[in-house]
């Protein structure tokens, strides 16, 4: 990788992790308030079930445009910015019609969606349902023309504006939740997302517009660019349609469970996108710009160097959290939401859910990596079919996991990452097949070193904590917090003596690297 391209994608990289880390705070301020008056009871049943279907719809959609529409519109405004600002117009213009429509639809067939989706949901937790998802379709309209708006910034590499621009949702949630919840009960969580949606949207306007974008009303049909937008949609959408399917597969068989069951896997999911959400979509939306030149300019062997280094890092990140979450999840969701409506045995619930969940954090890095270099090359067919295998294999392990596992949710969880281990080997195989090697060797190496360090680390971490708990004198939340803390702290310094001594080399990465970092803000 060049070192101008090394930079960009540092700085990218950097300013993401720094807006996600904040959010995610944030975030975790709101769920526990959510989790404090509404607890794993079947009003967030309701919740989750209403906003499966919209979340489905916007991540396919935006998902897509983002794939599709990112190296289209680099390859025009290299060329023609003015031509580029045209094209990404008239996308805009089709997309809000269709989401407006897709809005209506939603609305009218809000009843039988939850009466047939959801059919495992008591009747007044499902009429709850319907009532929110109605509430909810607006947010389709305002997440799409969003999702929109973020990719043509982030086309044009800048990041900052759209990645701090999220918080106002959450920052709007609390403020409903706040002022409004013993008037409107469960109701100012969809209230609170549309309001946030909406001040989002007024902040990025101004944005785009001083970054040149200026939108015109145009619907020109046949333009090549928005031709060869739609033919590698149509295939790319199925794609993540398969993928997107597997939540809402989840949420639904997860209803005909023991009530709250829905709430859990939520409140864990939501746990387990704060890395994800910090780091690897950080990474992801950072690297797939500078994928995308390196394809166009034909620089392959940067391209490997790119992955591979990716890969690495994502296992250094990854793979020692997962330990960590293993050793502490009970913990944290005792310090996090254990209080109010959410008592211990929704703790030990969720915490194993969690457990079941982190186990993919890796894997589905990895594999978010791999799907950026298959997308920098227009190749959606593997995507398709890697996901739609996905599918028919999560129902089949949730069948499964559910008749074996204790707690059954937990089985659910268990089948998410087990179906995220198998689909990212199959993209690594793919894409080996059409790249050449990839420096597959020292990827093995260094993730098994990690592997190594790691399990040592989790032994320490786990003895640590026992003899912290030991020593308490009262449980408290203080003293609960302190002890995690420690652990967390000596499992870090665990990892990292013994990473430095079995010479891990994304490790001394990463040092030189903040060294660097933190010498160049010292003396700059």
């Amino acid at each position: 990788m060049n070192v101008s391209t090394n930079r960009k994608i540092a700085k990218a990289s950097a300013i993401l992790i720094i807006a996600s880390s904040c959010g995610c705070l944030l975030a975790l301020a709101k769920e526990m308030l959510v989790a404090n008056y509404f607890g794993i009871t079947r009003a967030m049943d309701a919740f989750y079930a209403a906003v499966a279907f919209p979340t489905l719809i916007n991540n396919v959609l935006l998902t897509t445009f983002g794939a599709v529409f990112i190296p289209l519109f680099i390859r025009y405004r290299l060329k023609d910015r003015m031509e580029a600002n045209r094209i990404a117009s008239i996308t805009l213009n089709y997309l809000v019609l269709f989401l407006v429509l897709t809005a209506l639809l939603l609305a009218l067939c809000a009843p039988w969606i939850i009466q047939y989706g959801f059919h495992g949901l008591a009747r007044d937790t499902a009429t709850m349902a319907v009532h929110m998802l109605r509430i909810l379709c607006i947010t389709v309209v305002l997440s799409g023309i969003i999702g929109i708006m973020t990719g043509i910034l982030n086309a044009q590499e800048h990041f900052t504006a759209p990645a701090f621009s999220n918080m106002m949702i959450t920052a709007s949630t609390i403020l409903c939740i706040v002022l409004f919840v013993n008037r409107w009960g469960v109701l100012v969580l969809p209230y609170g997302l549309l309001a946030g949606l909406v001040a989002q949207f007024l902040f990025l306007v101004p944005v785009l517009r001083a970054k040149g974008f200026n939108h015109s009303l145009s619907l020109t049909a046949g333009h090549p660019a928005v031709n060869e937008m739609l033919s590698l949609s149509c295939v790319y959408f199925w794609a993540i349609i398969a993928a997107q399917v597997n939540l809402l597969v989840d949420r639904v068989m997860a209803s005909y469970l023991a009530p709250g069951s829905i709430a859990a896997l939520g409140y864990a999911e939501k746990l387990i996108q704060v890395p994800i959400i910090i780091f690897t979509g950080s990474l992801a939306t950072a690297v797939y710009p500078f994928f995308s030149s390196q394809v166009a300019e034909n620089k392959i062997d940067e391209l490997k160097d790119s992955l591979a280094k990716s890969i690495r890092i994502s296992g250094l990140i990854f793979i020692p959290l997962t330990a960590m979450l293993m050793v502490l999840a009970e913990p944290l969701i005792q310090l996090i939401f254990q209080r109010g409506a959410f008592g211990h045995d929704a703790t030990e619930l969720t915490s194993a859910l969690l457990i079941c969940y982190s186990l993919q954090l890796f894997f589905y890095t990895a594999g978010i990596i791999i799907i950026r270099v298959f997308l920098a090359f227009q190749e959606m067919a593997i995507l398709v079919k890697v996901a739609s295998a996905g599918v028919i294999l999560n129902v089949l392990l949730n069948v499964l996991f559910i008749k074996l596992v204790r707690p059954p949710a937990a089985g659910i969880a268990l089948s998410t990452s087990c179906v995220q281990m198998i689909m990212t080997a199959a993209f690594f195989v793919a894409l080996r097949k059409k790249i050449g090697a990839m420096s597959g060797r020292s990827v093995a190496i260094g993730v098994a070193k990690v592997v190594a360090v790691t399990v040592v680390m989790g032994l320490g971490m786990q003895v640590i904590y026992g003899l912290c708990r030991r020593m308490m004198v009262q449980p408290t939340d203080m003293s609960c917090a302190v002890c995690v803390l420690i652990t967390v702290v000596s499992g870090c310094l665990i990892f990292g003596v013994l990473g430095f001594l079995m010479k891990v080399e994304e490790l001394n990465y990463v040092t030189k690297m903040v060294k660097k970092r933190v010498g160049g803000v010292i003396h700059g």
